[in-house]
């Protein structure tokens, strides 16, 4: 009777253990899908410089904002530059550089999420954190 108890607590033990098997890996998250492959490098409020392909806002290739009462939104192959004024309330000034050389002020909810692939993983950030987005192509 003690061999049999010994053999179902193995057993279970071996049958918890390959269920831990997803554990560490790979990093929790991913890039979002989308229609372009849009290039960027962010840098963050703390000066730190990221490279990103499949670049992403909310999963969207264009930068959304408050523009007045109204709601605005630009396609990243339409910007070169993008920066981020500091935090206030729930929003952040963005002042958006286009490429046709022209420029324009939205507000942008601190709270949106950045997404991109480093290459060597997942990254995202909140624009709460953003300081500058450069275009690249």
């Amino acid at each position: 009777m003690r061999g049999a108890l010994t053999v179902v607590l193995v057993l279970l033990t071996a049958i918890m253990l390959m269920g831990m098997g997803s554990l560490g890996g790979t990093p929790e998250g991913t890039v979002p899908k989308t229609e372009e492959n849009i290039k960027a490098q962010i840098i963050d409020r703390s000066g730190v410089t990221t490279d990103l392909s499949r670049f992403s806002m909310d999963g969207n290739v264009f930068f959304e904002g408050q523009r007045g009462e109204g709601r605005m939104s630009v396609f990243f192959r339409d910007l070169k530059e993008l920066s981020f004024g500091p935090v206030s309330g729930n929003e952040a000034p963005a002042d958006l550089l286009l490429k046709s050389g022209s420029r324009l002020q939205l507000k942008v909810n601190k709270s949106a999420v950045f997404y991109g692939d480093t290459g060597v993983g997942a990254y995202r950030i909140s624009a709460s954190d953003v300081s500058r987005i450069v275009f690249r192509k």
